[in-house]
């Protein structure tokens, strides 16, 4: 068989599986579900690596999954025909695929338009053509958008530019131009005049992904992906946008669902633990905290509290700063605030640990079975091979000594890319021999946060376990919240982080936030903490968290002047957190990312060049200012909806200016047709009512920190709304086992009267 000349054979089929071979090629077909396949192009099957970020059944996997199992999926029975030497596949979501057995290529249309192909004449790597990497060439559209890959930053829209898959410690990062990031999510979303779909490449390894920024004089537009990886396993979903992204998020497995401690304000800093007054920074911080009133329910604590001289040493307390951690964290409990403690997966070679973890051979090794030294934080030193189960025991081991056997319930996983790039670096593998470590990077930030994560379950059983990581891959999103990692100080950075949250939220990683103010550069401005800390009531992570070049910390209480203004943001986000929560459960429940573009929901064209707002939730619209020295800015709302904003009420499909300013709560737009729970002095339902008709609501809450909700201990209200021009009737019901009666009240300015009915 001759290069670009594949004649494929149909070897093996059943009714949700097809097998094609050619020349030691073999190409597998997987029907997922009624809207998605899984495509995988191999030529040994032994020879795949496991995936940890498939996982519909939602197990603690801590030897991943093979990468070819269908155990969790809800297979589908196509119709098939043959005509000629092509194969036509009927998906009953109205996908037709057509098999072209011919170098193999697969052709998707969607009432009988094309949706996208694979490339022709070839559209993968069988016998070197594209050179030594495994690539996918499919069919670019043009006006296309494209949607996701995590934590990339620039505009929303990908199409045209190209990126590098894989994880790196990008401290100071640019967020408009900066790749690679943190995060390894190679899945997308991609809208044409067609219809959406999106793909995703199920790979550890370093990828490269071209959005149409590279052309070719001998082949129509085109997209690609390349791996390093010796195989090819996708997944292809059809649908709207929505429904693609929650397709992609139920196949990884479920969101961990946060408990509510940690939707209030959660503070750091690097500066006071890198001081050498430690404990009186952060008893001043506890004073001032009563001084201004302000609620804090968390404070993630910076590695500086484990440093020796000016070096940082995972699991090692600094006694000179921390006289006694166990009183410390104490006293810190008893006002309400958990310390969640930064902790880091690679030993310093003066670490006093190093050498007995050497001796145990815990670390990722060299050919030779040395261990394998990098540039890490101060200096060089060693990661923990987490792919050896006694190394991710002593790991979890050690999280219950020295942190959560001193009162600590939490850990932040911090500098854990893993940044290996040397071929010869050997991690112990998953059972079938060593594997390179370079590529297995994301799979080992999962197994270190894994072992985290059991080592809480394991100490306190009782409570949800709260984690935060800074890296990964998509597998994260079902043990821990993330961030956007170590940005600038500069209005630019706020515009375009907006857009990197967004964008991981529409990759499936639904509980994240930024670092309020900026990581790194100066103090920012009385304007730029405002506008920061304005964005930030409305994410799930609410965190301000410096390292500022003069030592200064980045506090809420940074300018006294501007203090009024501050606690005003803060008791708007203290009043949110019901609403909040609701909507952090019906994330983990059903996919609905709590913060999101409007045009997730809306076929509106006009909402693709409005990047300056989001929803929250799914009822919520609010817009920022993200340029200095204004308070006045323009937002389109989106069509076929009614808009509430301070008791006036707009059509959607029109630009509206409203005021932003510096001293005041953020306004917010509420969709017609919603129930808002908020905090004011205890929980108050607030229906905004359509003119005619009827709408559903719903609410939850529970202990806020236990599994007991999965037994039904939780209040859990169902409201159905009737709307005519005289009156507004409010039925409702509560499926759980916690009673509760709601306090219900109409919005501002709407005479109709209230009628309420407990059923």
């Amino acid at each position: 068989m001759g290069k670009f000349n594949h004649n494929f054979n149909l070897i093996k089929s059943s009714d949700t599986c097809r097998i094609y071979a050619c020349d030691g090629n073999i190409v597998r077909l997987d029907f997922v579900n009624d809207s998605c396949i899984r495509v995988a192009v191999y030529k040994n099957e032994n020879d795949l690596l496991p995936t940890f970020s498939v996982n519909p059944s939602n197990e603690l996997l801590t030897a991943g999954r093979d990468r070819l199992s269908t155990d969790g999926f809800k297979l589908c029975k196509p119709k098939i025909y043959v005509k000629g030497d092509k194969e036509f596949i009927e998906l009953p979501c109205g996908i037709d695929i057509e098999v072209e057995k011919h170098n193999f290529i697969l052709k998707y249309r969607k009432n009988g338009k094309a949706l996208f192909s694979d490339r022709e004449p070839l559209a993968y790597n069988f016998t070197g053509e594209f050179g030594r990497e495994s690539y996918h060439y499919i069919t670019k559209e043009n006006g296309e958008y494209v949607f996701g890959l995590g934590d990339k930053g620039g505009l929303l829209n990908k199409s045209g530019r190209a990126f590098r898959i894989e994880c790196a410690d990008s401290m100071g990062y640019d967020a408009q131009s900066t790749d690679p990031l943190y995060k390894h999510i190679p899945f997308y979303i991609c809208e044409n005049n067609v219809g959406c779909y999106g793909v995703f490449y199920d790979t550890s390894d370093t990828s490269y992904l071209d959005l149409g920024k590279e052309i070719n004089n001998y082949y129509p537009a085109y997209k690609y992906f390349k791996s390093e990886d010796n195989c090819l396993v996708y997944y292809v979903f059809f649908g709207t946008k929505l429904s693609v992204l929650q397709q992609f998020a139920r196949l990884c497995g479920k969101q961990a669902f946060p408990p509510k401690w940690s939707f209030d304000y959660c503070a750091s800093t690097m500066a006071y633990t890198d001081a050498p007054n430690s404990q009186k920074l952060m008893d001043e911080f506890l004073d001032k905290l009563h001084e201004y009133d302000l609620s804090c329910q968390g404070f993630y604590l910076s590695s500086g509290y484990t440093s020796i001289g000016d070096r940082r040493y995972v699991f090692n307390w600094n006694y000179d700063k921390f006289p006694s951690p166990k009183r410390f964290i104490k006293k810190f409990a008893d006002k309400g605030i958990q310390i969640i403690p930064n902790i880091k997966p690679a030993f310093l070679d003066s670490h006093p640990l190093y050498n007995e973890i050497a001796e145990k051979g815990y670390f990722v090794k060299n050919s030779d079975g040395t261990p394998f030294i990098t540039e890490f934080w101060d200096g060089l030193g060693s990661y923990i091979d987490f792919t050896n189960p006694d190394a991710f025991n002593y790991w979890k081991q050690k999280v219950k000594e020295t942190l959560l056997d001193f009162g600590i319930t939490t850990t932040w996983n911090d500098n854990n890319e893993f940044d290996i790039r040397d071929l010869d670096a050997q991690a112990q593998g998953f059972g079938k021999g060593t594997v390179s470590a370079s590529r297995i990077r994301p799979n080992l930030t999962y197994l270190m946060v894994l072992s985290s994560y059991m080592a809480q379950i394991e100490k306190t059983p009782e409570l949800r376990p709260f984690l935060s990581t800074r890296s990964g891959n998509v597998a994260l999103r079902r043990l821990a919240q993330t961030w956007s990692g170590d940005n600038r100080t500069c209005f630019e950075d706020l515009r375009f982080c907006h857009n990197i949250g967004l964008t991981m939220s529409m990759s499936g990683l639904y509980f994240y936030g930024h670092d309020l103010g900026g990581f790194y550069g100066e103090m920012p401005s009385r304007e730029l903490l405002i506008r920061w800390i304005q964005h930030g009531i409305f994410e799930p992570r609410f965190t301000i968290h410096s390292w500022n070049e003069d030592g200064s910390a980045t506090m809420p209480w940074s300018y006294p002047d501007i203090m009024p203004s501050i606690k005003k943001l803060f008791n708007q986000r203290k009043k949110l957190i019901p609403y909040l929560y609701n909507c952090a459960y019906n994330a983990v429940e059903s996919e609905v990312p709590l913060n999101s573009p409007p045009l997730l929901y809306y076929d509106d064209e006009r909402l693709y060049s409005q990047n300056d707002s989001m929803m929250v939730g799914r009822d919520i619209l609010v817009g920022f200012i993200f340029d200095e020295n204004r308070e006045e800015a323009e937002f389109y709302l989106p069509k076929d909806e009614k808009w509430y904003l301070d008791g006036r009420v707009f059509d959607g499909g029109q630009t509206i200016k409203i005021s932003i300013p510096l001293n005041e709560e953020v306004p917010c737009f509420v969709k017609a047709g919603s129930i808002i729970p908020t905090d004011e002095n205890g929980v108050i339902f607030t229906v905004y009512p359509i003119e005619n008709g009827r709408f559903e609501g719903d609410y939850f809450n529970d202990d806020g920190i236990t599994f007991n909700y999965k037994n039904n201990d939780c209040v859990k209200l169902k409201f159905y709304v009737f709307c005519d021009e005289e009156s507004v009737t409010v039925e409702y019901k509560n499926l759980g086992n916690i009673s509760f009666i709601p306090k219900i009240k109409l919005c501002k300015n709407d005479s109709r009267r209230l009628n309420l009915k407990n059923i």
